[in-house]
């Protein structure tokens, strides 16, 4: 979802200038959903959009070529057909056949605070305007469209919930920059990162903030998905558990989205690939802060 507009073509193929080769050349379809090839014969996404099928295509908009349907090795990892990696919402497919002829370098940096992103998913532009006291909030989320579109947004904390160690980016007013935010059907879909001149695999999209209400009354079926700029004059939570206010305050309030963190299970998931980083040590993760954004667990997405 773009902060500048609701145009669902917008940035649907792949970007250029400086944002050239920012791993549009990687992502492949599976099912409704993206992944990454991140080694020769093998793909990444998200554990939590389950099974979408046995195949993973890469069509002719991202390759430059003819689209490429690759089967999956049902047989991979002894038999279950994945590698999940521990602790995570990351999960790795193989493939079968000549394999993929680019792949994501990963991100193995533990400073993504403060980098800039270039985030791609399949999901929906904007809904309906949200407005509280008079004043524009941000946008419903709607059903995903199934369009892979790309946006930009910063890293604005490391947090760890229940997918692990997360990347957290705010969704903010900046008009003109492709600000953007996750919604229904993004996840699964890639967060890159420059790193000396080239674009690494940093994230694999997971949840935002949410939901939200107008009230904290339950059970009155007015709770809503958004990706909002400002927070303020609105209740988060649900009716399933609480709602907690957040202040109309002078400045901004915006919800975030959630990406997990390659850098810290990178270790695990070159064991599996067999493709180190050049000149790259392994990573251990000592004593993590946890930076949390907010305290409200976010809401993961999962088209149904």
């Amino acid at each position: 979802m773009l902060y500048d507009t609701d145009n669902p073509l917008q940035n649907s193929t792949a970007p250029a200038g400086i944002l050239e080769d920012a791993g549009w050349q990687y992502l492949g379809l599976y099912g409704g959903f993206l992944g990454t090839a991140i080694s020769p014969t093998q793909f990444i996404t998200a554990q939590h959009i389950g099974d979408q099928g046995s195949s993973f295509t890469q069509s002719a908009a991202f390759t430059g070529g003819s689209e490429v349907v690759h089967t999956i090795n049902a047989a991979a990892n002894g038999g279950v057909g994945f590698w999940d990696i521990a602790g995570t919402d990351l999960r790795i497919y193989e493939v079968m056949g000549s394999g993929f002829s680019e792949y994501a370098p990963l991100y193995t940096g533990l400073d993504e605070i403060g980098k800039g992103i270039v985030v791609y998913g399949r999901g929906s532009p904007k809904g309906a305007e949200v407005i509280e006291g008079g004043d524009l909030k941000g946008w419903l989320h709607t059903g995903g469209d199934g369009i892979t579109r790309w946006g930009q947004n910063t890293v604005s904390a490391l947090t760890v919930l229940g997918g692990g160690s997360l990347l957290a980016a705010s969704f903010d007013a900046i008009p003109g920059v492709n600000e953007a935010s996750l919604s229904v059907g993004d996840s699964g879909g890639p967060v890159f990162i420059l790193d000396g001149g080239q674009w690494k695999l940093a994230g694999i999209n997971y949840a935002v903030d949410g939901g939200f209400d107008t009230n904290n009354v339950k059970g009155d079926g007015s709770e809503f998905g958004a990706a909002l700029f400002d927070r303020g004059g609105l209740y988060q939570g649900s009716d399933a558990t609480s709602w907690t206010y957040n202040p109309d305050l002078p400045t901004d309030n915006p919800s975030s989205m959630y990406a997990s963190r390659i850098s810290t299970s990178a270790a695990q998931i070159q064991s599996i690939t067999l493709v180190p980083e050049p000149g790259s040590m392994i990573l251990v993760l000592v004593g993590l802060m946890s930076a949390v954004l907010d305290r409200f667990m976010p809401h993961r997405f999962r088209q149904r």
